[in-house]
């Protein structure tokens, strides 16, 4: 065994890497053959696997929580991102797992490790991480995940890849772990560039990840994503879009338009699914399906500064462009996609309301509401304001929402009616009446 022992060390030492990485390659299989040698002589895998070994545990050696991986934050806080009472000590990349991947070509999926940073009267010694044990308050304990051998471990690795908060000297176990398809240096700036890899963890996943919660903070957008006759939530971020499916399949992920582009969604060629567009400094891209690409037709339409929208005006199942301008206070209409002025201009609400794009009453055209932020109050108008007058007085109007939400319309139940919802803190609040009541559906 001891040859084996130093042929394993030699294999992970020998590969090219800087002094700092050597010194943290030697350190981290010095670290797994005392704490668990068996399990890293014996198993497939990597020290930082062996590292994790529950030997001694009451949950079966081959549970999840045993696999010797640190479980996902989203798992236990119900966010990915690192809980108060951590930070980002840390970050690896694996290739070949396919979910971040773009028209470009295939992409890394990046994990971040959320350390504890409470080490209380217990030291660091020469290794920076502590064993956790002297917390105060003991706000984490080591174990599976939420109590549930079907889970990873939690606050229980001594373990620090060590690119992020370099600043935090002596930090403790591993608390959670962050998945995500954005580079953690843009997530946190205090992480350096300097790669780790390990591609056992490519497949890692749980149900949170694949939820509107565990998306990054982004525009929410809304539609028929597959042609259900549906409206699922949807999130435009840095030029990616992430969007729901309303059959409960998996998320649908790519990329299209740029960070800073303005989102719209839309009908574009009448075929029954809603599908992307973006706007930049009052040029419109649309694509005709959920994929990453280039644009399928693109035009002018606004000037910068411009709110767009979209919606079926004329009733012919093909939605068209919209803007609303602050500067003048009215509504823009066109009743094509292609470049022109405004089929039908008419003033808008009050300053500070919010133009909604929707079919009230289900007759098959869309016309434009107004949301009124100061009141949390939806005001319905089944018809569009005349041409160069006024928008009037609304059919109806309700509250629903509160303070800070983010306006939102869609037939979230198939009926042909568009209701009210809200986006708060990157939650979905929808209600499928148009009337003021709790929600019907949060997601």
């Amino acid at each position: 065994m001891s040859r084996v022992l130093v042929q394993r060390a030699a294999e992970l030492v020998s590969r090219p890497v800087s002094r700092r990485g050597f010194l943290s390659r030697f350190t981290l299989v010095a670290t797994a053959l005392s704490v668990a040698p068996v399990a890293y002589l014996l198993r497939p895998g990597t020290a930082y696997a062996a590292i994790c070994s529950c030997s001694g545990r009451i949950c079966d050696c081959s549970s999840t929580c045993c696999d010797g991986y640190t479980e996902f934050c989203c798992s236990i806080y119900g966010e990915n991102a690192c809980p108060t009472g951590t930070i980002a000590a840390g970050w690896w990349k694996a290739d070949g797992a396919g979910v971040c991947d773009t028209a470009a070509g295939p992409q890394p999926r990046y994990y971040l490790d959320c350390n504890l940073t409470d080490c209380g009267t217990c030291g660091c010694g020469g290794s920076g991480v502590c064993s956790g044990g002297c917390q105060n308050p003991p706000n984490f304990s080591c174990g599976c995940a939420n109590g549930d051998c079907g889970l990873r471990k939690a606050s229980c690795t001594q373990f620090r890849y060590g690119q992020c908060n370099q600043n935090v000297t002596c930090v403790g176990p591993i608390a959670c772990r962050v998945v995500t398809c954005t580079a953690p240096w843009d997530i946190d700036a205090s992480c350096t560039t300097a790669s780790a890899t390990d591609n056992n963890t490519r497949f890692h996943n749980a149900p949170c990840l694949n939820q509107p919660g565990s998306w990054p903070a982004g525009a929410p957008v809304v539609g028929d994503w597959t042609g259900s006759g549906r409206d699922t939530p949807g999130v435009f971020a840095n030029g990616r879009w992430f969007l729901k499916r309303a059959d409960g399949g998996s998320d649908i992920v790519f990329e299209f338009g740029a960070p800073g582009d303005l989102p719209v969604v839309g009908d574009w060629n009448g075929n029954g699914v809603d599908t992307p567009g973006v706007v930049r400094n009052g040029q419109w891209f649309l694509r005709d399906s959920n994929t990453g690409g280039s644009a399928d037709r693109s035009f002018w339409f606004g000037n910068p500064g411009d709110s767009p929208f979209a919606g079926d005006w004329t009733g012919d199942g093909i939605d068209k462009p919209g803007l609303y301008r602050r500067s003048d206070g009215f509504v823009y209409l066109r009743n094509s996609l292609t470049q022109g002025i405004a089929d039908i201009r008419f003033f808008f609400g009050d300053p500070g309301d919010l133009p909604l794009a929707g079919d009230w009453d289900g007759n098959g055209r869309d016309t434009v509401s107004l949301y009124r932020p100061s009141e949390q109050r939806f005001y319905i108008i089944n018809r569009l304001g005349s041409n160069n007058g006024g928008l009037g007085a609304a059919d109806f109007s309700y509250t629903f929402g509160n303070p800070g939400d983010r306006p939102l319309a869609g037939d979230w139940d198939g009926n042909g009616v568009d209701g009210p919802g809200v986006y708060r803190s990157r939650r979905w609040y929808l209600r499928d009446e148009n009337s003021t009541g709790p929600h019907d559906i949060f997601i």
